[in-house]
């Protein structure tokens, strides 16, 4: 019997096609492109995706690889990529309307066309890695910025987001009251809000992060030979889980099994599978993996994550420091990496699955799987004993 944290989508089929519906949240054109204009920022550069072949054999697998966005930007997390292509998007497309041309990544950084660009003001509401993103896009091409941060968000997500020359405003309240007041405030005086996540009437900037992310999933298929068969991916509010899903699901020719994990008390992916459309967590969201923190989805995310995926399940807390020592602390000849608590999070679900018979044959787990899981973020604060 398959035990209670996993749950199966029934709208999820092998024969599921990738649509305009698909394509509207997660465009896979125009990503190769991307990569090459990121390119021309000092920091950037492709991340590792690890093979771990002792910790495979021990979990009864095939192959496991870990895409390692610890790396990325030398940011630390893999949110470093939706932040500063969400401004550049923002500042590109304003450029674009006023001379009707397009203004690359590096005109736009060597401060070309600033009497455009230095009018905007950026905001965002944030648990810590999004708020740090947006800041540095900003502070790359000269801009102020401003981040809400709910009071769950350690001192030291907010000292990096400050030492990136953003402002914060701290809120009373948890990831969503931050996002309301966000709203509030950016409408009455004028910000340009980037947000990872979705409401009516918004939502290019979430589609924009989403491009950024794929940035990681292109990487994937180039590093890659052999595709993966099983994706096992965390999500908040859905943001690195579509880019990822929908992806892959584009441009692989045949689309692997995917499986989004969440924390028990943040579970707005589980119950909105159960309910069959979007709908609220069953906790209050309190938890250590503060990036998964949301008690909503975004909803522009639905038709990839919500039609595609698979398997949906949750891990508990307890669950997270042995994931991350497991993967500080490696097998013999399997490379060390380090994770956050969020970052760790899909890796936590696999070995959940794997330490469960039912779970296991249910996700058609065996000696021959390919899996690939995402380590979204690394120690950004606690270090794993």
């Amino acid at each position: 019997m398959v035990p209670s944290w996993l749950a199966h989508n029934p709208r999820a089929s092998g024969a599921l096609k990738f649509g305009r519906d698909q394509q509207y949240v997660v465009d896979p054109n125009g990503i190769a492109e991307l990569c090459e204009e990121l390119k021309q920022c000092p920091k950037h550069a492709t991340t590792p995706l690890h093979s771990l072949p002792a910790l495979a054999a021990r979990l009864g697998i095939g192959e496991l690889r870990v895409k390692d966005e610890s790396q990325r930007f030398g940011f630390g997390a893999f949110k470093a990529l939706g932040g500063v292509i969400a401004v550049y998007d923002a500042l590109a497309s304003a450029v674009g309307d006023a001379h009707r041309a397009n203004a690359s990544f590096a005109e736009i950084m060597s401060g070309a066309h600033k009497e455009i660009t230095g009018r905007f003001v950026f905001s965002t509401a944030s648990s810590g890695n999004h708020g740090r993103s947006v800041a540095a896009g900003a502070r790359l091409f000269g801009n102020r910025c401003i981040i809400f941060l709910p009071k769950f968000t350690s001192t030291e997500k907010e000292a990096a987001i400050r030492a990136r020359g953003a402002e914060v405003i701290r809120v009373d309240g948890d990831y969503d009251t931050a996002v309301a007041e966000c709203k509030r405030r950016s409408e009455e005086n004028g910000w340009t809000i980037i947000s990872d996540t979705s409401w009516e009437g918004y939502d290019q900037a979430p589609r924009s992060v989403m491009r950024g992310y794929c940035v990681l999933a292109h990487e994937i298929v180039t590093q890659w030979r052999e595709a993966p068969t099983h994706v096992f991916v965390q999500a908040g509010v859905g943001g690195l889980a579509a880019a990822v899903i929908g992806y892959l699901w584009a441009v692989l020719p045949t689309r692997p099994a995917f499986v989004v994990v969440e924390p028990e008390s943040a579970d707005c992916w589980f119950q909105s599978n159960l309910a069959g459309k979007p709908t609220l967590a069953s906790g209050n969201a309190d938890t250590v993996m503060g990036g998964l923190a949301c008690r909503e989805i975004s909803p522009i995310t639905w038709p990839v994550v919500g039609e595609a995926t698979d398997w949906f399940m949750t891990i508990t807390e307890d669950e997270v420091m042995p994931a991350r020592r497991l993967l500080a602390h490696p097998l013999d000849g399997d490379p060390a990496i380090a994770s956050g608590p969020s970052g760790c999070a899909g890796f936590a679900g696999l070995t959940r699955v794997c330490t469960d018979e039912a779970a296991f044959k249910a996700l058609k787990l065996d000696r021959h799987a390919r899996v690939l899981v995402i380590n979204s973020e690394g120690n950004l604060g606690e270090q794993p004993a």
